[in-house]
């Protein structure tokens, strides 16, 4: 897997981070408020997202040109979280019947189509000091 990173990265200068969820929630679904929005990355990355299997496996995949941001928010209940959000830059090429653009009413590669990650899903990216 960490050979598979570097060679699709370019680099082996790199960081990987995820979605940082800090105490447990008693509810599954609440209301949260963003505090501050951090751009940690803006280039090509790669996200890799759990398998269910009675070992760590992941399903890697890059990214294409994003911009990443980790997004502070706390709970209505205290519960804070460190929140990833991947924003695609060229959607030019995704199927304009995807969920993405039928809920926002728009066409590929017209806007950038961002979304959070979860807590067990992975991104990694250029590291800002990385010089291939």
């Amino acid at each position: 897997m960490v050979d598979f990173m570097l060679s699709e990265l370019g680099t082996n200068n790199i960081q990987a981070i995820t979605t940082e969820v800090e105490g447990e929630s008693s509810q599954i679904f609440q209301k949260y408020t963003m505090e501050k929005v951090e751009e940690i990355a803006d280039g090509n990355n790669m996200v890799c997202h759990k398998v269910n299997y009675a070992y760590a496996v992941h399903y890697c995949l890059v990214g294409g040109r994003t911009k990443t941001f980790m997004v502070s928010m706390i709970g209505v209940d205290g519960t804070k979280v460190k929140a990833l959000s991947v924003c695609h830059q060229d959607t030019s090429f995704w199927n304009p019947k995807g969920l993405p653009f039928v809920v926002l009413n728009v066409k590929p590669g017209t806007t950038p189509i961002c979304h959070f990650l979860l807590n067990d899903q992975i991104v990694i990216f250029p590291s800002k000091e990385a010089t291939n």
